[in-house]
């Protein structure tokens, strides 16, 4: 889901060689009352997690990209509430021959975001020609390893040594979806060298600069292991990054409820992490790719509900502490992509710049989550069925410093009508996905009545 090496766009294939049967029970689903009970648990404030969240956005741009387009790129960003950007640097436009570098766009580039205030998280990547081993699997060189490694050690010190003065670089990412052939032609061994020397550039140059592993296409306990103890480079990143893509290039079987544990229920908690913790020492853990494609058959409607379904469920594990939101604008039909057409739709914007309905939806939930500090209160809600029966029932309670709760509710396949109660507040305003805010009126200070669910359907409600 990145530019590739001249002006093609890759795709995540995301053909996962998982088990993906479905999981007996949606795994965030708290146990609750049976329907019609008269009395239902209420909140319990030992059971609450704070956690600091952070957001980023994406939109890749090719050496030579229009400033202007940019320019209107980083104004829709202010528009959304987020102001940090990913997105590639890549090495085959800053250094196209052996030597010779590049960098007068880039720097226009970083002109315009320090004055817009923009933030950026750029990752490295993109063999070129001149230095790709060759001989892999496939006929391109751009996702091959260099065949020297000091090559890439140069290219790394020149890039990061040319952009010290921005202070606006938080970070630095190392290639990206590199445990799939399709995007890193060579071994975990040659990977890790690559995330070796960088890291060794990057902390003596740049020290206080983050260094994020590329980012995974999935939650890959077996890479994790690998980088962090196979070859040693626990000390060498800061950050273990995941894609997510769930419902676009997934199984079936695999949605966004169930993405983490990759539709095995318990996998992340009992498999994944496990790993994180005692070979990585606990690593934070981002999703900085998120996404979902509105090709012909999927709606503008889809993809805004997707979303809301997305933040609230990404965000209520205790151990993602970022979103990365692909991407600002669908691609025009002109641009050759690598792989399906999803590519051309993955966008918040249409490719002339009309915004989708999730635009919208974005916004808001950015307005009421991008808080700094967030509380999970999952489990401090009471939820009650007070008519109609429940199919696969969601619901997620964050606290933003402000004591304001945000609430988000849906059944994927039932209809119920809903009790539920939550901290003490005055007032409810719920909130349509193209971001409307309407009063909610059936609430007496702890309990919301007659929440009513249509199928798959994203309730917003703000308490204050």
């Amino acid at each position: 889901m990145k530019r590739m090496p001249r002006f093609l766009l890759p795709l995540v294939l995301l053909t996962l060689t998982l088990v993906t049967a479905p999981p007996d029970a949606p795994a965030q689903e708290p146990a609750g009352p049976a329907p019609g009970s008269a009395a239902f648990r209420g909140p319990s404030p030992a059971s609450a997690i704070t956690k600091r969240i952070s957001f980023a956005i994406l939109q890749d741009y090719p050496k030579g990209e229009s400033l202007q387009e940019v320019a209107s790129d980083f104004q829709i960003m202010k528009e959304l509430g987020v102001n940090t950007w990913r997105g590639s640097f890549s090495w085959i436009d800053y250094e196209p021959q052996r030597g010779r570098f590049d960098y007068t766009w880039l720097h226009r580039f970083l002109d315009l975001a320090a004055k817009e205030g923009i933030m950026l998280q750029p990752y490295l990547a993109y063999t070129p020609e001149w230095a790709a081993r060759g001989g892999g699997t496939d006929r391109v060189e751009w996702n091959d390893p260099p065949r020297h490694i000091e090559d890439w050690r140069r290219f790394v010190s020149r890039t990061v040594t040319e952009l010290k003065p921005y202070r606006n670089i938080e970070s630095y990412e190392v290639y990206n979806e590199e445990n799939v052939k399709q995007w890193w032609d060579g071994t975990a061994a040659d990977y890790n060298q690559v995330l070796r020397v960088a890291s060794e550039v990057i902390r003596k140059t740049a020290p206080l600069k983050l260094i994020i592993m590329g980012g995974m296409v999935w939650p890959d306990a077996e890479w994790v292991r690998q980088a962090c103890t196979t070859y040693g480079n626990a000390g060498r990143f800061d950050v273990i990054p995941i894609h997510a893509y769930p419902e676009t290039w997934t199984p079936k079987e695999v949605t966004v409820e169930n993405y983490l544990d990759q539709g095995r229920p318990g996998f992340f908690r009992r498999e994944f992490l496990p790993v994180v913790d005692r070979a990585c020492s606990g690593k934070p853990i981002w999703l900085n790719e998120v996404g979902y494609a509105t090709p012909p058959g999927k709606s503008e409607l889809d993809q805004a509900n997707w979303w809301a379904r997305a933040f609230a469920t990404f965000l209520a594990d205790p151990r993602v502490e970022h979103l990365g939101i692909y991407q600002i604008r669908d691609r025009q039909p002109q641009t050759k992509v690598i792989g399906e057409s999803e590519n051309y739709y993955l966008g918040l914007l249409k490719a002339d710049r009309r915004k989708k309905l999730a635009f919208h939806t974005v916004k808001r939930l950015l307005a009421l989550l991008n808080v700094g500090n967030l509380t999970v209160a999952d489990a401090q809600l009471g939820v009650e069925v007070s008519e109609g029966s429940r199919g696969e029932l969601y619901q997620h309670l964050f606290v933003r410093p402000d004591g304001r709760q945000v609430l988000l509710v849906w059944d994927k396949k039932g209809s119920p009508t809903l009790r539920i109660r939550t901290r003490p507040g005055t007032t409810v305003t719920e909130y349509s996905l193209d971001g409307t805010p309407m009063p909610f009126t059936s609430f007496d200070g702890r309990v919301l009545s007659q929440v009513r669910l249509k199928p798959g359907m994203v309730r917003i409600f703000e308490i204050r």
